[in-house]
């Protein structure tokens, strides 16, 4: 059962298992990972999963993993965490007075003649303020790029992975290499199928951007494509004639009535006659009765501007009348 949000307590928040910290903008997030990380310093709180025999135990920076989105992020979180560490340095040793939570933080060291844990306590403070160069304070890719770095035989990637922040020239490549793998080998009328759909490679890249948003179940192999070419051609096809049938007549019908609709428009002004004409309604149907008669993908392209004028939306803009 899901625990109810309770609100944040910087001093007490268990710093071992998985926690969800919710923040929105302004509301003090860098301070409160600088906070948390220096009890993590300190060794701070209650038990930690990762601490030898339960015991909590002090971290250095290298061993505290923080990933933002951002280089100039991890910039910046770094030089926080760095001063964030001083200010606690200079409580610890009586020579500021420090915020709130180090006061509180402070007390839970307290000192005595027996004790030295409160000196102890500033000296690994300081000891961690001098180590910020070796913090691991990365963006998720730079951070990725260690892990294959430092895992390169486990993983069999290159011992030095470049990291690149563009990825545009890679997908053109990618594009190019596709086209010389899948429609080189095409000829005919699916070559001529294929170049229909995608004029030149830039087209085909476009459409690739956004395939490559899609979730997909299965890639296509090597060769796959001009298998099923002529297996989605049938179905665009049989899809084709579905929708042709009847427009034929449908064309011829559609015709005898616009020039009924024109045939008095002189005097009663019912019609636009600049976008709708008989000469033009008249080339336009007999596009659409030669498509209806050997179909295709580009009845659009054939009927021209009919291809909007003839549909409902494209008649109201014609239409004058008060019916």
């Amino acid at each position: 059962m899901q625990k109810p949000a309770q609100d944040l307590q910087p001093l007490s928040f268990p710093l071992h298992g998985s926690r969800l910290i919710e923040a929105s903008a302004g509301t003090g997030k860098t301070w409160t990972i600088a906070t948390l990380y220096l009890r993590l310093i300190l060794g701070h709180g209650d038990e930690l999963a990762f601490a030898p025999q339960g015991q909590p135990q002090p971290l250095l920076p290298a061993d505290i993993l923080v990933m933002t989105f951002t280089r100039a992020a991890t910039r910046e979180l770094s030089e926080r965490i760095r001063q964030r560490l001083m200010e606690a340095v200079a409580c610890f040793r009586g020579e500021g007075q420090g915020d709130d939570f180090l006061q509180n933080l402070l007390a839970d060291y307290p000192e005595s003649p027996d004790s030295d844990q409160r000196q102890a306590a500033a000296w690994r403070l300081a000891t961690a303020a001098e180590g910020m160069d070796d913090a691991a304070i990365y963006t998720i890719d730079a951070w990725c790029q260690r892990v294959l770095r430092e895992h390169a035989l486990d993983s069999g990637c290159l011992l030095d992975e470049t990291l690149e922040a563009d990825e545009a020239q890679r997908l053109q490549e990618a594009v190019h290499d596709y086209w010389r793998q899948q429609c080189y080998p095409l000829s005919g009328e699916l070559l001529a199928q294929v170049q229909a759909q995608w004029k030149n490679l830039p087209a085909l890249l476009t459409d690739m951007r956004q395939i490559a948003r899609l979730p997909w179940d299965d890639a296509l192999g090597e060769g796959e494509l001009a298998q099923l070419l002529p297996q989605w051609q049938q179905e665009r096809q049989a899809q084709l004639q579905a929708l042709a049938q009847g427009w034929e007549q449908g064309a011829q019908d559609y015709l005898v009535w616009i020039e009924g609709e024109l045939a008095h428009n002189k005097t009663t002004k019912t019609w636009d006659g600049r976008k709708l004409q008989i000469g033009n309604s008249t080339k336009w149907l007999q596009a659409l009765q030669s498509w209806a008669q050997a179909p295709d993908a580009n009845l659009a392209e054939a009927m021209a501007t009919g291809a909007y004028r003839l549909t409902p939306a494209g008649l109201d803009e014609a239409y004058k009348g008060g019916a």
